[in-house]
């Protein structure tokens, strides 16, 4: 299909659907889609077909795909909003007005949603201060105002809600939505409402909404026949609608047919009806059959249980003992093994083998302060003994008191050859991310035993990590040619796909190793990694949810889980998350961070900047970390707060000039000119004057709005400092603006003059040319850069370049936008200008097809907008070119076309 016909087809397609042909609307874009299944503005349409006729799953896929592909938010998150809405998945919903900056139109639609979400899950309240937010935004929208209005008397706050009801139709007159508000407010008063539900009937006859009001009125005031045809209407109108069906059977539960009421209930009970959480409950009974003679041929069930008899009837010695946990403990009774130790507390501490193995199996059940309780104990008996420091350090990693682990591993264990102290040190190396250093350790390891497959799967594992993955390929597959069920193997080799991104075979591998070893906390990890990375995160939130009721303390684990729930818009549940890490780590400066993100976005501005109170206790004595808190501060809207981190930092650091930069940079940010200007003039005496003194001088004078006095100051700046970047982009702002551009582009002349190579400058002094209309100028620097093949942003000045032969050369035009649409084939700039070029060629309907591209990705560039609205005009359409710029407010934005949008309109 050619351009001209998938735009014709596109375009046929919109006019079926705007006169609500919506099953000619779907064939005609099945066409386009089944030649181009990339075509935006046909994918989008079609969301917005399968959202009318139910496909409500289909839809979300068609809108998600268009967003993912770079679509405007602007015109997919509504409809999206909406379709998540029908689905549940209202934490997406509240996603959307956190992740992203909408246009009013497109916010409205959303926070509508949002508030409807809440809605259904009982949180009204929560509903009503999302719409008093918005309404402070948008005070004249008769949407936002009348469901507030709406919520306001479904929580009996009826004098608000007569205020606002008041004010819509002050603002919109009467109108139906009005009156079915002020019928709901009347009945609320218990008093007759039924004349404002038949006025708003009678000025919306075929809305569902008047309908059901007014039948639902008539039924209560018992006219039932006159209800029933208005079901019935209904009916017709929307079949299977679950509201009318609710209605029905309350009109037939009325009038006393009550087994016909119930039929309807039942039959919508299993429409609606949810399957219940299923529980996996599973319950291990050990048969313990042994005895002396049973441990020693290693039959360890029934030693366990002689053992047990014996013991239950004698005192045990600590071998005994130390028979009995050890068999426990070869059948998994670890339990049962800790409870045996625990109750023979006073015989443990007499023996160091005994103690030991109390205390790894303490460790293995995450009950570390268990052997922290017997520590002063046994230090009081073992003290200087080599098996009880290797005991201290194997607790003191486990406690995540890595200073005093590092600290034995370096002086008492500093040359031992203990197996179990080079795991140790391999343990706390790669918790420092010493990859390498531990390979060496684990190589030794491996070397004492090469059959080892424990050490076969370490040394994968730390060859990975450092980017070996051939020799790590090699040593997996050996391991599992030995062991196929290794799991050790699999989750080595699950991880070596997955840092080479074959997410399908890492799946396969760590699936296969979960089928083996089920209570695997790192498997269960590496497998949500893999799942994120592939876009599963239902998948992925299964197993972090089960690696966290594995082992409550895992960090890494609830770190993800809070990340992906963040993605996912549940903040709720990402604040549970590091709830449970700051009760793991009450003095991580990073998790408190976090939490004050989370409830910001939860619009949760005090307990924000509470956290990050906390952080500054903990940063109180860090300069270079405080100016980072500041920045942290500002951002949740606590000025005050960040003003005290900068003026801290620069008490801890009174001789480094880099907390009274940032301060005054906070400062004329937030309009504090006098300050600014204050703490301005302390640098100069302290510090002398600098290239950033001078450019926060020139951003003092922009901020009183002396514009000539800024560009002047950053000159100057760069004179000081001719590398220093942050002021020559600021000169050319102002210059692209019109501000000294005549002086700009004799500086970057200069520029060029002295320093041909330099490609940066001469890139800028192009554009300066180009927004000047020097076409020729522009396009001769412009062809020089193309020369350059490392050249950054190519496609911009490929569209540049297509932009100024456009009116001259088509041909050459064209072949510059189509070169730049293989580097960035989802630029609305540069698909806009295809579309332009097309136009003005006089193929009118195929520029109409990629304009509409463009605009789908870009609603609302005022460029894209008066293009099509061109076209359109050119094709006899007018009023639709009209509408489109009235819609935007095309011409009331600053533009370089504007006088030719101003002058389309007029004809118009």
């Amino acid at each position: 299909m050619v351009v001209a016909d998938e735009a014709q087809f596109y375009d046929e397609a919109l006019t079926a659907y705007t006169q609500g042909e919506y099953q000619n609307s779907y064939l005609l874009l099945k066409q386009v889609l089944n030649t181009n299944p990339d075509h935006l503005p046909s994918k989008l349409l079609m969301g917005r077909v399968l959202l009318l006729d139910g496909y409500v799953r289909e839809a979300i896929d068609e809108f998600e795909e268009v967003l993912l592909a770079g679509g405007d938010e602007n015109l997919i998150l509504p409809y999206l909003s909406r379709a998540y809405l029908y689905t549940g998945k209202f934490n997406k919903i509240f996603a959307m007005l956190n992740q992203y900056e909408l246009e009013d139109e497109a916010r409205l639609t959303v926070t509508l949603m949002a508030g409807n979400a809440h809605i259904r899950q009982n949180q009204r309240s929560e509903a009503a201060r999302l719409y008093q937010r918005s309404l402070q935004d948008l005070p004249n929208s008769a949407a936002l105002l009348i469901a507030q209005t709406n919520l306001l008397i479904d929580l009996d706050r009826l004098n608000e809600a007569q205020k606002l009801l008041d004010r819509a139709i002050e603002l919109h007159g009467q109108a139906p939505y009005t009156l079915l508000a002020t019928g709901k407010l009347t009945e609320a008063r218990d008093e007759p409402s039924l004349a404002y539900y038949e006025q708003a009937y009678q000025m919306a006859p075929e809305n569902p909404a008047t309908m059901r009001a007014y039948a639902a009125a008539l039924a209560e005031n018992e006219a039932f026949s006159k209800a029933e045809e208005l079901v019935k209407a209904i009916e017709r109108q929307s079949p299977g609608d679950v509201q009318n069906q609710l209605l029905k059977a309350r009109i037939l539960a009325m009038t006393k047919n009550q087994l016909e009421a119930d039929k309807i209930l039942r039959e919508l009970t299993e429409r609606l009806s949810l399957l219940s959480d299923e529980q996996l409950n599973e319950q291990i009974e050990l048969s313990l059959i042994a005895g002396i003679v049973a441990y020693l041929n290693n039959n360890y069930d029934m030693a366990s249980s002689e053992l047990s008899r014996y013991l239950s009837k004698r005192d045990a010695t600590p071998e005994q003992l130390g028979m009995l946990a050890d068999s426990l403990l070869r059948i998994g009774s670890y339990k049962d093994a800790a409870k045996l130790l625990e109750k023979n507390d006073a015989l443990v501490v007499q023996n160091l083998n005994l103690a030991k193995l109390n205390c790894e199996l303490f460790i293995i059940l995450k009950r570390s302060f268990k052997c922290e309780q017997l520590l002063p104990e046994l230090t009081r008996r073992y003290e200087g003994d080599l098996q009880f420091t290797v005991l201290k350090a194997k607790l003191y990693m486990n406690t995540r008191k890595l200073d005093r682990a590092k600290a034995l591993l370096n002086t008492q264990l500093r040359n031992s050859k203990d197996e179990e102290v080079i795991k140790l040190k391999i343990a706390l190396l790669s918790d420092e991310d010493n990859f390498s250093d531990a390979l060496t350790l684990a190589r030794q390891l491996l070397g004492t035993n090469e059959t080892n497959i424990d050490y076969q799967a370490l040394v994968a594992d730390l060859l990975i990590r450092t980017s070996q993955l051939e020799q790590a390929s090699e040593m997996v597959d050996k391991l599992l040619h030995n062991d196929a069920q290794s799991v050790a193997g699999l989750v080595a080799k699950s991880r070596i796909e997955y840092y080479q991104k074959s997410y399908s075979e890492a799946r396969s591998a760590i699936d296969e190793a979960l089928k083996y070893d089920k209570t695997s906390v790192a498997a269960r990890i590496l497998a949500a990694q893999i799942y994120l990375a592939d876009g599963r995160n239902e998948s992925a939130i299964e197993h972090l949810v089960s690696a966290k009721t594995l082992d409550k303390t895992n960090t890494l684990s609830r770190e993800l889980l809070m990340k992906v729930y963040r993605e996912e818009g549940d903040n709720k549940a990402a604040l549970s998350e590091v709830n449970a890490l700051l009760g793991l780590n009450r003095l991580s400066a990073n998790y408190h961070i976090q939490k004050s993100a989370i409830l910001y976005e939860l619009q949760d501005l005090k307990g924000a900047k509470t956290q990050l109170n906390m952080v500054y206790g903990l940063w109180a004595n860090d300069a270079q970390k405080l100016l980072s808190l500041a920045a942290l501060q500002d951002n949740v809207e606590d000025s005050q707060g960040a003003e005290r981190s900068y003026r801290a930092a620069i008490k801890l650091a009174p001789e480094s000039p880099l907390p009274y930069l940032e301060l005054t940079s906070f400062l004329i940010n937030k309009k504090q000119l006098d300050a600014a200007a204050q703490t301005i003039e302390t640098v100069y005496l302290r510090f002398g004057t600098s290239s950033n003194v001078t450019m926060l001088r020139g951003d003092l004078a922009v901020a009183k709005s002396d514009k000539q006095q800024g560009f002047k100051l950053y000159l100057e700046a760069l004179e000081s400092d001719p590398d220093f970047g942050a002021p020559l982009f600021k000169a050319f702002e102002l210059a692209r603006q019109n501000t000294q551009r005549p002086a700009m582009i004799a500086y970057l002349q200069n520029i060029r003059r002295a320093n041909p190579n330099d490609t940066l400058r001469q890139h800028l002094l192009a554009d300066l040319y180009y927004l000047n209309n020097n076409y020729t100028q522009a396009a001769t620097l412009y062809q020089a850069l193309l020369k350059n093949p490392t050249l950054a942003r190519r496609a911009f000045v490929l569209n540049n370049l297509a932009n100024i032969y456009a009116h001259t050369d088509s041909d050459k035009a064209m072949a510059f936008v189509e070169e730049a649409l293989i580097l960035d084939p989802r630029s609305a700039a540069l698909l806009d200008t295809k579309g332009w070029i097309l136009a003005l060629n006089q193929d009118y309907q195929a520029g109409l097809g990629v304009l509409r591209q463009a605009y789908t990705l870009d609603a609302s560039d005022p460029s894209v907008q008066f293009h099509i609205a061109y076209t359109l005009a050119q094709l006899q359409r007018g009023s639709e070119a009209k509408a489109l710029l009235n819609k935007h407010g095309t011409l009331a934005k600053q533009f370089r076309e504007k006088p030719n949008a101003e002058a389309l309109a007029a004809s118009l």
